[in-house]
């Protein structure tokens, strides 16, 4: 596919794994779990790190009558499920590996380990690249042990930069930076966050702010906003792309 949404020369309409209604369900379940976000999503990882917690308020679901009513707005002939399996931000020399993230028994989500500041995470009950609706990439912006880690850069994202997320299948999701924000903790705009979508669209969250010592906390979160550009079959170059290691960001500034 082109830049543009359009087929290339070599592509047909058959090689386009497109969005079946089947597999619509799951990203609808995220979407009806975001909404469940409304306790606040605070970001605090161990001591250092924030990431994302969750309390459970009283909830209705509006998918009563039927689950697919708003699965797919748009009507969208996206791409079917598959798992990432890495990012890369060029611009910020990032290219980190993807695990997958669930909730723990708490009720909090899970954020990638301390000792891995290289790695993201990607949130595993939400879409996948390329399906419509928000894929949630998370990432520590410092640990104690490494100091800068993979998404320490993130909050230097301007509109217009791309991000691209390889996932297992072998295609590459491109998608360009709308915006960057961050919010306070306790007021994360969940809808824009992780509301319902009539087209893929990303999201890379990470902590922002001020560090409070007192509480072992960051003040804010930061969100990054991009949306669907392209996909691609991944070239040998793609796939050589060596990925950071766990000391590739100590001395970034």
């Amino acid at each position: 596919m082109d830049d543009d949404g359009s087929l290339g020369a070599d592509e047909t309409e058959a090689d386009r794994p497109i969005h079946r209604p089947e597999p619509a369900f799951r990203p609808v379940a995220a979407v009806v779990l975001s909404m469940l976000l409304a306790g606040g999503l605070g970001l605090m990882l161990g001591s250092v790190t924030p990431v994302p917690s969750l309390r459970w308020p009283e909830f209705h679901s509006p998918f009563d009558d039927d689950p697919f009513l708003v699965a797919d707005p748009a009507g969208g002939d996206w791409l079917d499920r598959s798992e990432p399996t890495r990012v890369d931000i060029d611009r910020l020399d990032v290219h980190a590996p993807l695990t997958a993230l669930g909730l723990d028994y708490r009720g909090n989500f899970e954020v990638p380990k301390m000792w891995r500041p290289h790695e993201a995470g990607w949130f595993e009950p939400g879409p996948t690249p390329g399906e419509f609706g928000p894929t949630v990439l998370m990432g520590h912006v410092d640990t104690d042990r490494s100091g800068p880690a993979v998404f320490y850069g993130v909050k230097r994202l301007e509109e217009g930069d791309e991000v691209e997320v390889t996932r297992e299948d072998g295609i590459v999701v491109v998608y360009t930076v709308t915006g960057v924000e961050s919010f306070p903790k306790q007021r994360l705009p969940y809808e824009d966050v992780f509301g319902v979508e009539p087209e893929p669209v990303l999201r890379l969250i990470t902590c922002g702010g001020e560090f409070d010592r007192g509480t072992g906390d960051y003040t804010e979160n930061v969100v990054v906003f991009a949306e669907y550009t392209s996909h691609r079959k991944a070239t040998p170059k793609d796939l050589d792309r060596p990925l950071n290691g766990r000391d590739d960001f100590k001395d970034r500034d």
